[in-house]
């Protein structure tokens, strides 16, 4: 199997595992006896792990190669989802106080945040070696719609076996990441670093073109997770749904949202070939419609709909942050670009929870108004803004290193 093949089919495994939680969280929570804060805390500890931990793959992942990383992630990966599934049954059983079992869940997510980034940094930083500059846009559209995939199978899985046992789900998916880990032993040859074990890094946040896409990254995965908290309580709250039939619709949702994310990244962005400034541009105005659509429209087919825009809109977005920041950091520092990433969508993961499911408190369209006001505020600067979405300058240098190679 080709190694972009083998990326491609990680990822998917990896965001199965982001996603299958996302339909069982609300009713989880609820069904031990916590409250709509403590999912936000949840979720926020693991992305404030994940913040403090990116930085350390990306660079291991240009220091002892991107394959360890990936079968060390996978491992720690599976064994977080496990302790996760075996908490949530615990707690639904009564067998340990509610204090107790929720602060091991902080710690099952604690460790699902230092894990998860050693496969994203790692994976998108392999990627980027096997493509060139004209290519990484589809190239890193094709991991975009492998997360897009694994947000269509994760939350359907998570939607059809809670009617089994909300827990159950979580354990399929612990079992497929183990199948990943022998998965890339096996079919990815061993990669060498790129950078020498005491050689630093060159990228810097000042480097040209870079901050412009971090803030994208970051105001787009805040809006995301914000939705994904939120939107099970709210769901749940505004069509008076019981906890099962929660679970179902939020999968339905986030199985528009991958569809139509795996649609638009393995279709448009792979044969057009986009800009990253072009990408963010065309992403934007769709998201915002989405979110408008979500307030507005007091049905579930308007809930459906909406999700199908987000994935549209976070197709092309994803795409156009994850290839610009690639292109702006250089040949030799793709594994810190892939941490850079993961740090820039984990800022945004570690504030929206707590901060979604405080404002959900206020009234329940609060926090989508707040993602209309990002959403506005971005399109704003990505119109205006002319030279600061550009890295064409990154663009040639690579270019000129690949002809260089071939000669």
């Amino acid at each position: 199997m080709q190694p972009k093949k083998v990326i491609f089919l990680s990822m998917i495994i990896c965001y199965i595992g982001f996603g299958v939680i996302i339909p069982i969280l609300a009713p989880l929570i609820r069904e031990i006896g916590l409250q709509e804060r403590h999912a936000g805390i949840v979720i926020s500890i693991a992305a404030l792990v994940l913040l403090l931990a990116a930085p350390f793959w990306g660079a291991q992942s240009d220091r002892i190669g991107r394959k360890k990383v990936m079968v060390i992630g996978f491992i720690g990966f599976s064994f977080s989802l496990a302790f996760f599934a075996f908490l949530g049954w615990v707690g639904m059983k009564d067998l340990l106080p509610i204090n107790v079992v929720f602060m091991l869940l902080l710690s099952s997510r604690i460790l699902f945040g230092f894990f998860f980034p050693a496969i994203s940094s790692s994976s998108q930083a392999l990627m980027a070696d096997l493509t060139s500059v004209q290519e990484r846009s589809a190239g890193m559209a094709m991991i975009g719609a492998a997360t897009g995939i694994g947000f269509i199978i994760g939350p359907a899985l998570g939607a059809l076996l809670s009617t089994i046992n909300l827990i159950f789900p979580v354990i399929i998916t612990a079992v497929l990441a183990l199948i990943a880990v022998i998965l890339i032993a096996i079919q990815i040859p061993k990669t060498e670093p790129t950078l020498v074990a005491n050689k630093r890094t060159k990228i810097k946040l000042t480097t040209s073109g870079l901050r412009p896409y971090l803030l994208i990254a970051t105001s787009v995965m805040s809006m995301i997770v914000m939705l994904q908290v939120t939107s099970g309580f709210f769901i749940q709250d505004r069509f008076s749904l019981d906890s099962k039939e929660t679970a179902i619709w939020v999968g339905i949702g986030m199985f528009a949202v991958g569809i139509m994310m795996a649609l638009v990244q393995m279709t448009v962005i792979q044969k057009r070939q986009y800009s990253p400034r072009r990408l963010v541009r065309i992403g934007l105005p769709i998201l915002l419609l989405g979110f408008v659509l979500l307030i507005e429209w007091n049905h579930l087919a308007g809930f459906v709909i909406a999700f199908m825009l987000f994935g549209i809109g976070g197709g092309f977005l994803m795409s156009g942050y994850t290839s610009g920041i690639s292109l702006a950091a250089g040949k030799e520092n793709q594994g810190a670009a892939g941490g850079l990433t993961a740090v820039a969508t984990g800022v945004g993961s570690l504030v929206a929870p707590i901060v979604g499911t405080e404002l959900y408190r206020i009234h329940p369209n609060t926090p989508y108004w707040i993602c209309i006001t990002i959403s506005l505020l971005l399109i704003i600067y990505v119109f205006s803004s002319h030279k600061g979405l550009v890295i064409d300058h990154t663009a040639k240098k690579e270019t000129r290193e690949n002809k260089a190679s071939l000669v």
